[in-house]
């Protein structure tokens, strides 16, 4: 004979606590859960592509809505991604104890914060070695590596 168990006694005999602590138990799971599947189902579903391969995916699109006919008159020019924005990286190696604000804004990584804090730092000391740059602070070793070939101390 099966006797079915009231799943409250379940929970009751398998953690051993009482009642009321079964009910919590319960009210708390189902809280959580509820808190899960409500994120879970407000988030969005999109999905963020690369712009190479959205142009992808809209031309083997639009090559399968293409009736085969069409197929021998379809546009095989080749289009070419835009050009990136002209650098602006100097032109000319940056001396660190003469540059201005301008010219040390236009390392890499250098922003008017960053600059500013190099300025501060030729104030109190001049630079000896391009090495003492790490000293700033905002510049680590990896940003330094972006700047070094940029840069230079007279």
């Amino acid at each position: 004979m099966v006797v079915a168990m009231n799943p409250l006694a379940a929970l009751q005999r398998l953690f051993g606590i009482n009642r009321r602590e079964a009910i919590a138990v319960c009210a708390l799971v189902g809280l959580l859960a509820g808190g899960a599947l409500y994120r879970w189902l407000s988030e969005p579903n999109e999905v963020v592509l690369p712009l190479e391969l959205e142009r992808l995916l809209d031309s083997l699109a639009l090559a399968s809505m293409a009736p085969p006919a069409a197929e021998a008159f379809a546009d095989t020019t080749h289009r070419t991604l835009p050009k990136r924005a002209p650098s602006k990286l100097p032109r000319e190696v940056v001396n660190l104890n003469t540059a201005t604000k301008a010219e040390l804004m236009s390392l890499p990584g250098v922003g008017e914060v960053i600059a500013e804090r190099i300025l501060e730092y030729r104030r109190q000391k001049r630079f000896e070695t391009p090495e003492e740059l790490m000293e700033v602070k905002g510049i680590g070793p990896k940003k330094f590596e972006r700047i070094r070939p940029y840069i230079r101390v007279d």
